[in-house]
């Protein structure tokens, strides 16, 4: 099992160190064939929505801070639903949150739509989405942690590229910022890979070595364990799975990945790219397994290769991926390379 460390990482990057994350171009981009669609590339002056299909903001200063921010970069802003209401831990009914949600799909000029904050409530309102609607109206849909619901059920049911990536009440500082740019701005095809350790809360690990190809599909692995064995999770035959999590014991990520295994699913993958599991320590250490432990049991004997510690989920720096792209993994450099545009320019 290779670990890369603060002194291992140099040899292996090289030059490259000075830069905050490395982007490295595939001197041959092969021809991908695929029955997705693409989202149109999203340009300044833009129409862009916002709405909060799950959770309440705590604070009702962070979608102001939000819309604010989005219009700074040069988009204009349409909300959607009642942003400054709470329901429980719901931002509004189930039918409220619904209609908000398809209010920005069913409006042309909107061209991408972002969300407040997780929480929970997304899996709660899927039987609520008008997902033909959604098909014919291809827009740039982007969020993460519960909003996994959202972009795994809408790729599977659609076919329309969706995009993990942060929402209003997370980071959008530089870092995240040119990741969201450079998948949804510029549709670039380049290698997404970090070079600098420092930007690592957890060091990332090869635990089975290797590369594969196949349509990448993941997310918060709550979320989408879930919804194991609904009609809202794809065939996971040739799929490559990425997974992140927040505050959870590494006796329940062993609990929700046994749950895969015994559905079978991990008899089916190409790879899996484990992201940044935060805060996901024991009450009782004395009395637990290390969460490398738990991985370490899950995949050492893995038919496929695996890394940990990809700069995705609930951290400060993270990249924005495309679900349901065909993309390459490397466990060794710790790498996700999509094998073509995610966006369209037409």
């Amino acid at each position: 099992m290779k670990k890369l460390s603060r002194r291992s990482v140099i040899p292996l990057l090289g030059a490259s160190m000075l830069a905050p994350f490395m982007i490295q171009s595939s001197p041959v981009k092969p021809e991908i064939h695929t029955n997705y669609q693409l989202p149109k590339a999203l340009a300044k002056g833009d129409l862009v929505g916002i709405c909060a299909p799950a959770g309440a903001s705590h604070d009702q200063k962070e979608v102001a801070d939000f819309v604010l921010l989005l219009q700074n970069l040069g988009y204009r802003v349409k909300t959607a639903g009642n942003l400054q209401t709470r329901f429980g831990y719901l931002s509004d009914t189930d039918e409220a949150r619904s209609k908000a949600f398809m209010e920005l799909i069913l409006d042309t000029e909107v061209k991408a739509i972002f969300f407040t904050r997780g929480g929970w409530g997304c899996a709660r309102i899927l039987p609520l989405l008008d997902f033909n609607a959604i098909q014919k109206n291809p827009k740039i849909i982007l969020g993460f942690s519960d909003i996994t619901a959202f972009l795994v059920a809408i790729t599977h049911k659609t076919g329309l590229i969706t995009f993990h990536g942060p929402n209003g009440n997370a980071s959008w500082g530089d870092f995240s910022l040119k990741s969201i740019e450079n998948m949804i701005v510029k549709g670039t095809t380049d290698t997404i890979v970090t070079t600098d350790p420092k930007l690592y809360p957890t060091p990332p690990v090869c635990i089975r070595p290797g590369s594969a190809r196949g349509e990448l599909y993941g997310g918060n692995l709550s979320v989408l364990t879930g919804l194991l064995g609904t009609e809202y999770l794809p065939d996971w035959k040739g799929k490559i799975l990425f997974l992140e999590e927040v505050k959870e014991e590494p006796y329940r990520v062993d609990r929700m990945l046994t749950q895969w295994k015994l559905n079978g699913v991990f008899d089916q993958l190409a790879g899996v790219v484990l992201g940044q599991f935060r805060k996901c320590i024991p009450e009782e250490p004395e009395w637990s397994f290390s969460l490398e432990q738990v991985f370490e049991q899950h995949f050492k004997d893995a038919k496929f290769p695996v890394f940990s510690g990809f700069l995705c989920g609930h951290i400060l720096d993270k990249f924005t991926l495309p679900v349901g792209q065909t993309v390459e993994m490397d466990a060794t450099q710790f790498s996700i390379r999509p094998l073509a545009s995610s966006v369209r320019f037409l």
